[in-house]
């Protein structure tokens, strides 16, 4: 809602301005408005329960979207380096009026305060998807400070820095579309865990009794994790004492490591 509120509230007084950096700033706000649809159908989607066709659930339903989001920023972007460069080349350059000053101006306050709220329930939920939304938050504020300073200066007598100031709107945009790229991608090629994660993983899995040593792989499947372990044990127990220390292997796994969604324990016993 806030961000469509401060899409129209751009393209309103950027069109009655006449300042290319506030319309290329409204076009960044309608990119949110499609990131943000795509990523509440995907959350949902990607709660969605595992089934039979789907066993280990559908959490890259996120990954996919971030991808999405990250194609429709890099349009965006191009559409505005296009104005650009048109103004620069023709001439077409105006000098904004002062309402053009309050486009750009309301939106610093109000996406540095969603900034701060939706990078909080992304760590909370150790969502990428949501991170992503926050990170843009906070792009749409630093771009909108260059969109300030791009009209301030062309009011002032410099009517090529409003132009110029989309160019810089364009950049943050590219920087954005990369970096959401970069996290979808390193999701959908089953990247494993932060690396602090993973040696959590695996102190644990050490510490539990009858466990000589371990191996751990796991992936990231939107905010869940899967895990694969193999664990060496003593070969004269047996195969129930063997079951029990995977069992409890498992267990201690996923009251610890918030985010597991599955353990497979593999045992093997440990020879000399």
């Amino acid at each position: 809602g806030v961000t469509v509120c401060l899409l129209a509230l751009k393209l309103i007084l950027g069109i009655i301005s006449g300042s290319i950096a506030v319309l290329s700033d409204a076009i960044d706000s309608a990119t949110d408005v499609v990131g943000g649809t795509a990523a509440l159908v995907s959350i949902r989607v990607a709660a969605w329960p595992a089934d039979q066709d789907h066993p280990y659930g559908h959490g890259r339903a996120e990954s996919i979207a971030t991808g999405v989001i990250s194609i429709v920023i890099a349009m965006a972007g191009l559409l505005i380096v296009g104005r650009t460069v048109y103004s620069i080349i023709v001439g077409d350059t105006v000098v904004p009026t002062l309402i053009a000053l309050v486009a750009a101006l309301v939106p610093i306050v109000i996406k540095e305060i969603l900034y701060h709220y939706v990078a909080y329930q992304a760590r909370k939920f150790k969502s990428s998807l949501l991170m992503a939304s926050a990170a843009d938050h906070r792009k749409d504020a630093i771009t909108s400070v260059a969109t300030l300073a791009g009209i301030a200066g062309a009011r002032m007598g410099y009517p090529l820095l409003d132009p110029l100031a989309a160019g810089l709107v364009s950049l943050a945009i590219f920087k954005l579309a990369y970096d959401t790229a970069t996290r979808a991608t390193r999701e959908l090629m089953d990247r494993i865990p932060e690396d602090t994660t993973m040696r959590d993983i695996k102190k644990i899995v050490l510490e539990c009794e009858g466990v000589e040593h371990a191996y751990v792989r796991a992936r990231s499947l939107g905010p869940n994790i899967f895990m694969e372990i193999k664990i060496d044990i003593d070969p004269e127990l047996t195969v129930s004492e063997g079951h029990g220390i995977a069992k409890s292997v498992k267990s201690k796994i996923i009251a610890e490591v918030e985010g597991t969604a599955d353990v497979l324990v593999h045992v093997n016993p440990h020879y000399d």
